[in-house]
């Protein structure tokens, strides 16, 4: 038996024993006084809701708004590494992806400062 299956199974069995205590509340209440019924079912009602602790799931902590999977910041880190290497073999490819990891990390860093203000 799945996991959903179970819990469904165990959703019913709960549904089915809260319905037999209702009834059974409720034969009680008419077992009483037919003055005071009104009063008795009052009773239970505020009792049931005291007793009853309703526990909403905590809120995802709201963050900056998904714009993709897209990281220039982290494009930068490898062309920083690759410019590193490739400044000793042609100095001008070096340079080049020196140049590119400086706008990528500048554009990671501005993009990170604007989605915080």
């Amino acid at each position: 038996m799945s996991d959903e299956q179970q819990a469904a199974e165990n959703d019913r069995v709960i549904e089915r024993r809260v319905a037999a205590l209702a009834r059974e509340i409720a034969d009680t209440i008419n077992a009483g006084r037919v003055e005071g019924r009104e009063e008795l079912q009052d009773i239970a009602i505020n009792l049931v809701r005291a007793e009853v602790q309703i526990v909403e799931p905590p809120n995802e902590v709201a963050g900056p708004p998904a714009s993709g999977s897209f990281n220039p910041f982290g494009i930068g880190i490898p062309l920083i590494l690759m410019g590193g290497v490739l400044i000793f073999l042609f100095p001008p490819v070096g340079l080049l992806m020196f140049a590119a990891a400086a706008v990528m990390i500048a554009w990671g860093v501005g993009t990170t400062l604007l989605a915080r203000s």
